[in-house]
């Protein structure tokens, strides 16, 4: 119907009509987004969910996405066809839909700090997952599933600062990345012949609303009361939307590190920060204030050995 409508237009402007002349109409036309026929799921709306349903949206898919707050879910829907409430400690809620669905984004936000009541977080966390493994257990054996799992790089512990990949053993986690690590575990033992599992690592998280340089720019003169020595890694938030859609897109089913190529300790990268906005340097501490610590050169080259590039390679130029 599209291209018949621009046919009459082009025979009503030229009485001799080319393609050349048809290619120029058709580019200049909003292209409109087609149906994929992929059912999807955003377990966990948030920061990060929500720009993954714009994303998807976009792409033409029918979306399904869940959160515990109520009151948010006229803001799903908004975006997805399908906003629920899933709460793993009411057990009136259930994730029974997920059996009929071609993927799923785990999204289950993990605990922002190390001062966590633990029985809880594995109580509502792992519980969560474990709702779902039961709910795919009974899932038909021949429909194809993409799973993808967003954990973090903060499994990795203190490594004094050593470059680390994927396959870098971690001993003696911190009771949080235990439970990070559990899930993780819970997740791939669903890797099957018809369902895909990426877990994808995450740095820590900036984009909008999330201004890490500004907010390591107040620090300028000051003290910053943890240990500037440490490694952190990082990932803007678009990225992390990007990632999600090339693990769908190539069909990933290992563990990867999403990580920018920031590998900058906490004092350099505020230094640096401070340099280029020409104001004093901030002052860290050079012992931990808190037991649990990542520490280490997060490597993000099995990722872009395998063709992912980043919009936003580095938080400082």
């Amino acid at each position: 119907m599209l291209y018949k409508y621009l046919l009459v237009e082009l025979l009503a402007v030229t009485s001799s009509p080319d393609l050349a002349s048809l290619y120029q109409l058709l580019a200049k036309q909003e292209r409109p987004a087609l149906p994929s026929g992929e059912r999807r799921a955003i377990l966990g709306y948030g920061y990060v969910g929500e720009e993954v349903a714009r994303a998807w949206k976009q792409e033409g898919h029918e979306l399904w996405a869940t959160t515990t707050r109520r009151e948010r879910l006229g803001e799903l829907a908004e975006l997805v066809e399908t906003p629920l409430i899933f709460d793993s400690t009411d057990p009136s809620t259930n994730l029974d839909f997920t059996a009929d669905l071609d993927g799923i984004l785990v999204s289950f936000a993990p605990s922002k700090g190390s001062e966590v009541d633990l029985g809880q977080y594995r109580k509502t966390f792992l519980g969560g997952l474990q709702r779902l493994v039961e709910t795919l257990d009974r899932r038909p054996r021949n429909t194809p599933l993409q799973i993808v799992h967003l954990s973090s790089c903060g499994v990795y512990g203190n490594r004094h600062g050593a470059l680390t990949n994927e396959t870098a053993p971690i001993a003696d986690p911190h009771p949080v990345n235990q439970v990070l690590l559990q899930a993780e575990e819970m997740m791939g033992a669903i890797r099957s012949d018809r369902i895909k599992v990426c877990v994808l690592r995450l740095g820590g998280i900036y984009g909008p609303g999330r201004d890490i340089p500004s907010m390591l720019l107040s620090a300028a003169g000051g003290l910053v009361q943890r240990n500037g020595l440490n490694v952190p890694c990082w990932i803007h938030r678009d990225d992390i939307v990007r990632g999600v859609c090339f693990a769908f897109d190539q069909g990933l089913d290992e563990t990867y590190n999403l990580v920018n190529d920031t590998q900058l300790s906490g004092q350099e990268l505020t230094d640096r920060l401070c340099e280029r906005a020409g104001l004093p340097l901030a002052k860290w501490l050079t012992i931990d204030t808190t037991d649990r610590v990542l520490n280490a050169r997060v490597s993000n080259e099995k990722l872009k050995q395998i063709g992912f590039s980043f919009s936003y390679p580095c938080m400082v130029g």
